[in-house]
């Protein structure tokens, strides 16, 4: 019954993890495409003209692109995942907002789930399966969290 209830550290670690790939994946792949042109993408021209066609100019354009494409990277290996998942999580509200005049259901939904995964990395920061905790040390251990062998 204590499997049921109790938190194991080490799969809290590869929950993280799972969701730092799935939204760092999406987000590289986004922004890869508005920047480059990659992976069926529009590239940079294309996107500052959808930008322009919203009302928003060109640094904002640039801006938001390169907070996925970059920040999207981030996230996956899981360096400076703090930072990266705050733009990601500023980049995704503002496409909540963005895309809400056309209701949640049929535009706002995916990037509210975009906002909301960032915003959870954002909080919980990378764990221990991550460059940050390779390069910096073992994260969850210095906030306190005993390791799963240590309760």
């Amino acid at each position: 019954m204590g499997s049921l209830i109790k938190t194991n550290t080490a799969l809290l670690s590869v929950s993280v993890l799972l969701l730092r790939i799935a939204l760092g994946g999406i987000l590289f792949l986004a922004g890869a495409g508005k920047a480059l042109g990659w992976f069926g993408g529009v590239g940079m021209e294309a996107t500052l003209d959808g930008f322009s066609q919203m009302g928003m100019g060109a640094p904002l354009a640039y801006l938001s692109t390169y907070a996925e494409f970059i920040g999207g990277f981030l996230i996956v290996i899981g360096l400076l995942t703090r930072p990266a998942a705050l733009a990601l999580t500023i980049n995704m509200l503002v496409a909540t907002i963005v895309s809400l005049p056309q209701g949640f259901m049929m535009g706002a939904s995916y990037p509210f789930s975009l906002f909301m995964v960032s915003l959870a990395v954002l909080i919980s920061g990378p764990m221990s399966i991550s460059a940050d905790a390779l390069l910096f040390g073992q994260p969850a251990r210095r906030a306190g969290y005993a390791a799963e062998g240590e309760r």
